[in-house]
């Protein structure tokens, strides 16, 4: 994080002299920890993922679509690069993935270029998130209300923490991560047969792993989430089950997001 801080404290001190246009910098965001390593989808000539995550700061404004952030830590986020042969090796994903928001402070998209995967020797990732990650917005020019690094120490610890307590651990958080990692996988142009559904479910919860129960609570909350996707009979293809899913998955991450706003310790 020391890297992080000395980044943010030298763009603080340079907006003091500058002059621009009235910007400020958007809300850092809590990532909830990837159920196991997550596959990244390669399409043309990126690879890409949308991880969970929450606003760490209600007092400042939420992130616009495309808002560019950086890792708290290079800890907390690991790309695992799958060469051509199926061998994997995990480097820190904060010098070679991109992070943007794309549904306000709920979703954020983890991207890699294919061109700089091949420079690492792979053919195919998966990105691994560890337990009280966070991402903060990249510093900009210009910024009248920049983050300090006394403000990004405090989010991304003392309050980072606070979230691990009142959001993450409960069944609510683990069913929406799981709906998220649904619509990450789904290929839109494919029809919604009851195959097809069945497949992606199994293949999404085969992939979290062993220390999944499949009788837990949030996986069974995740399943109601998908089979009501599913029963809405204007959906015949992935596409309109996806659009569901992250009006869902969105729906629960605000009501979680308002309760841990109503806990949050005094700044």
């Amino acid at each position: 994080m020391k890297r992080v801080i000395a980044l943010f404290g030298a763009v603080a001190a340079y907006t003091v002299f500058s002059v621009g246009p009235a910007l400020a910098a958007p809300q850092i965001l809590a990532v909830m920890a990837s159920l196991g390593p997550q596959q990244m989808n390669c399409s043309g000539q990126i690879c890409t993922t949308s991880l969970s995550s929450y606003c760490l700061q209600r007092d400042r404004d939420v992130p616009t679509t495309g808002q560019t952030y950086l890792p708290a830590a290079d800890e907390q986020f690991k790309l695992v690069v799958v060469g051509e042969d199926g061998a994997e090796r995990e480097v820190s994903a904060s010098q070679h993935v991109t992070f943007r928001s794309i549904r306000g402070y709920s979703s954020v998209n983890a991207v890699i270029n294919r061109g700089e995967l091949a420079k690492l020797g792979g053919v195919s990732a998966k990105i691994v998130v560890a337990k009280r990650a966070a991402l903060v917005p990249e510093p900009v020019e210009g910024d009248l209300n920049p983050i300090s690094a006394e403000e990004l120490a405090f989010a991304a610890k003392s309050l980072r923490e606070h979230g691990e307590e009142v959001v993450d651990a409960t069944p609510q958080a683990e069913a929406a991560a799981i709906v998220n990692r649904i619509t990450a996988t789904i290929i839109p142009k494919l029809k919604a047969d009851p195959e097809s559904l069945e497949q992606l479910w199994r293949d999404v919860i085969d992939g979290l792993g062993p220390a999944r129960p499949a009788n837990g609570e949030g996986i069974k909350r995740a399943r109601d989430i998908y089979d009501w996707c599913q029963g809405r009979s204007s959906y015949h293809t992935m596409g309109g089950i996806k659009s569901c899913l992250e009006f869902k998955h969105d729906e629960d991450i605000m009501r979680l997001n308002t309760d841990y706003w109503e806990s949050q310790p005094g700044y």
